[in-house]
């Protein structure tokens, strides 16, 4: 358990209270000096969690601080307490939550961008009130209020204790391999992780295999080939040349950065500026000879 030296019980009208970026308990009411009392109490309370999930993890610095959840609109922190524990009353948990734009990979292989994934970011339930139901009280709660499902939230660096309770509590075992830090469960696509997108999903296929994302990977080096999976539809579609293929893949029109207009080079105009005007006096010298 963890206590404090003020009484928490008025910031935990309920055992499980949210908090958004501007550090008030989503059941808190009162009048502009409590509530500038109530933010540097949740401040404290919020780092000291965020530092004992931190060490519980082995990391070297916590993932979670009031200062970054002030900066965050999109993220949102439960918090678990026993008001009857102690003088004061003890907090027992947090979980942060938000969402985010992720490029992953299906369970296709195929790269997609999501926008506003459901994201699990910090999981910490104290020692002393583990394996009692706690952590999946504060878990299931959480999901009911942003109405998501396990199977479809990513889940950041998550430790063996988080893996262990996934498995256990929401029978996820199977991950999709990813390239970057998050662990996807299948289940997280709408459409089992096949086919040419969904709600979430932004990824285009176009025939014959050329898949294209809207990953900067692919205005660098154009589209993928899947290859057999391809291969196996190609015999009940048309043939497509290969310089009709290049031409797909040339057609891509680049954005964001790689779209910009690339700024003319001034020691081209030099050149060419100079060949312009040594054509043109060339051009007066030889009208001159002929009158």
């Amino acid at each position: 358990m963890v206590e404090f030296r003020f009484d928490i019980k008025p910031l935990f009208a309920q055992p499980i209270i949210k908090v958004t970026s501007n550090l008030l308990p989503n059941t808190f009411r009162g009048d502009r000096r409590q509530c500038l009392d109530a933010t540097t109490k949740m401040t404290e309370i919020i780092d000291k969690l965020g530092q004992l999930s931190a060490t519980s993890q082995g990391l070297s610095k916590p993932v979670t601080t009031a200062q970054r959840l002030r900066m965050c609109d999109n993220q949102t922190i439960y918090l678990l307490a026993d008001n009857e524990a102690g003088h004061n009353g003890a907090v027992l948990g947090l979980l942060k939550v938000g969402t985010k734009n992720l490029y992953l990979f299906d369970g296709t292989g195929k790269t997609r961008m999501v926008e506003q994934a459901p994201s699990i970011l910090d999981f910490y339930v104290h020692e002393s009130r583990q394996r009692s139901g706690l952590g999946k009280r504060l878990f299931q709660t959480m999901l009911n209020e942003e109405q998501w499902t396990a199977s479809k939230c990513s889940v950041d660096r998550p430790s063996e204790k988080l893996l262990s309770f996934l498995s256990k509590h929401y029978g996820l075992k199977r991950i999709i391999p990813q390239a970057n830090n998050f662990v996807l469960y299948e289940g997280f696509f709408n459409d089992g992780e096949s086919g040419n997108g969904d709600g979430n999903g932004h990824d285009h296929g176009t025939p014959n295999g050329l898949h294209i994302t809207n990953s900067p990977n692919t205005h660098l080096f154009g589209a993928t080939y899947l290859g057999e999976d391809s291969n196996q539809r190609r015999g009940s579609q048309q043939q497509t040349t290969p310089n009709a293929r290049l031409q797909q893949i040339t057609q891509i029109s680049p954005s964001g950065r790689y779209g910009a207009k690339r700024p003319t080079c001034s020691m081209a105009e030099i050149i060419h500026a100079g060949n312009s005007k040594g054509g043109k006096g060339n051009g007066n010298a030889e009208a001159n000879r002929i009158k």
